[in-house]
């Protein structure tokens, strides 16, 4: 393979490489949403099983809480976006959550395709380098 073949390969390589990188990122902020949004899921279960004018803490901030009663626990605020907020049932809350994790999940299926591809093409490319640069 000429010089000019061989750099064109390597800088295609180094730019598929980083286009991976950038890839499995996404993909592990996906996966932490997925989970965040999971617990979440689990919590709104629990909020109906606790009696209203009940003390709990309430979380105001990364590791900070403090102690508040529970007026009722029928009703939340959901954000819509642009930090607007809806008030919901339970139920409503819940169906939001399920369909933002399909979401997600659908967008990581998407992620892991595009991956794969990659990864392909990667493997590929680092056979032809080889093979030259051995000749």
């Amino acid at each position: 393979m000429e010089k000019t073949k061989l750099q064109e390969k390597i800088l295609e390589f180094n730019f598929l490489e980083l286009q991976f990188n950038e890839l499995e990122q996404n993909r592990a902020t996906i996966e932490k949403e997925i989970a965040e949004l999971k617990i979440l899921e689990l919590a709104l279960e629990k909020l109906q099983e606790i009696k209203p004018n009940t003390e709990m803490f309430s979380q105001l901030g990364n590791d900070i809480f403090i102690k508040s009663k529970l007026k009722e626990n029928e009703e939340v605020l959901v954000s819509i976006g642009s930090k607007i907020f809806v008030k919901k049932n339970i139920k409503e809350a819940q169906k939001s959550i399920e369909t933002k994790i399909k979401n997600f999940e659908k967008i990581y299926k998407e992620i892991e395709g595009k991956m794969e591809e990659l990864a392909s093409r990667l493997i590929s490319l680092e056979k032809e380098i080889k093979g030259s640069s051995e000749s």
